[in-house]
């Protein structure tokens, strides 16, 4: 069945080393997936603690929705306007940032870092 002629012990080893290999490499890109839910994972926490405010604000939101559909409407028409605007700016404006921002750096007081 099997062509080659290894022992079965190096087989075993081999195949060993490889899984442990994958289990690592598997942690790695779980870890990499877990960071950016861990940093909004006290969000959850904190809207069930407070459940009885969020849901108060959501209805004195759907109460001025109803109420004055005209201006909720427009509001959100300018707030995806300004979101627009901004995916359109920051490809532009992002790599002036980046090379302002180490000059700034340096300049600045350490109690400003």
């Amino acid at each position: 069945m099997n062509s080659e002629k290894k022992p079965l012990s190096v087989r075993r080893a081999h195949l060993i080393a490889e899984c442990a290999q994958q289990r690592g490499d598997l942690a790695d890109e779980l870890n990499t997936l877990k960071a950016p839910v861990e940093h909004i994972g006290g969000v959850g926490s904190f809207l069930f603690a407070n459940r009885k405010a969020v849901l108060a604000g959501g209805g004195v939101a759907l109460g001025l929705l109803i109420a004055r559909p005209k201006r909720a409407l427009a509001m959100a028409a300018a707030g995806t306007s300004l979101w627009k605007m901004a995916q359109a700016a920051l490809p532009r404006v992002l790599p002036v940032v980046q090379r302002v921002l180490p000059v700034l750096r340096a300049h600045l007081p350490a109690r400003f870092q």
